[in-house]
């Protein structure tokens, strides 16, 4: 081997090992953001105008929404820190009719989510000692804008129905954490309420 060939040899090495040591940067891959809860500390809602009571979370403000129907109160419980909203509307009942319509519109609300869902659970409550009976529906999917509902009766005169909406484009897999603790929360004011 003559010294030219050497050369280039041991360029052709040096051009070898130091395209080895570059790092080639790629792409991270997709990922969720982190979010936190906070500890929810519980007070009790009660209004005057309204016949019922329950317990919500302290950090959430309660915007009441004006409405032309007597019989229909509506107010959100506002999540700001979560980006959700429980949308909360209570129906006087006047006849047995009525109490099956306010029903029937639950579920007209559920069908609409039914396309974008993967599944939908449901449970049935029943407190006798109360006279608080309902049923809560956890909407599955990624996509869907209102994850968790129920409502609640006294069979005989009062209907009220929740909603946990989403108030941003709904994307519940990065939202997990969130939508459990709002759940739970829920799951309190279910176990809470009571008629007065």
């Amino acid at each position: 081997m003559n010294n030219l060939s050497k050369y280039i040899y041991i360029f052709i090495l040096c051009v070898v090992f130091c395209a080895c040591e570059k790092n080639i940067e790629q792409p991270k891959p997709p990922t969720y953001l982190r979010l936190e809860v906070n500890k929810p500390s519980y007070i009790t809602f009660d209004n005057e105008k309204l016949p019922f009571v329950f317990d919500y979370d302290k950090e959430a403000k309660i915007e009441f929404l004006q409405s032309k129907d007597k019989n229909m109160q509506w107010f959100n419980i506002d999540e700001k820190q979560y980006n959700f909203e429980i949308n909360v509307s209570y129906l006087r009942i006047n006849s047995k009719k009525d109490l099956q319509e306010a029903i029937n519109d639950c579920f007209t609300f559920l069908n609409r989510h039914e396309k974008l869902s993967s599944g939908i659970l449901q449970q049935e409550y029943r407190n006798e000692e109360r006279k608080v009976y309902g049923t809560a529906f956890e909407i599955k999917g990624r996509d869907v804008v209102s994850p968790y509902q129920f409502y609640l009766t006294d069979s005989v005169k009062h209907f009220v129905r929740f909603a946990l909406n989403n108030k941003i484009v709904p994307n519940n897999d990065s939202n997990a954490v969130v939508i459990e603790q709002l759940k739970k929360d829920m799951q309190q004011i279910v176990n809470s309420f009571a008629w007065k």
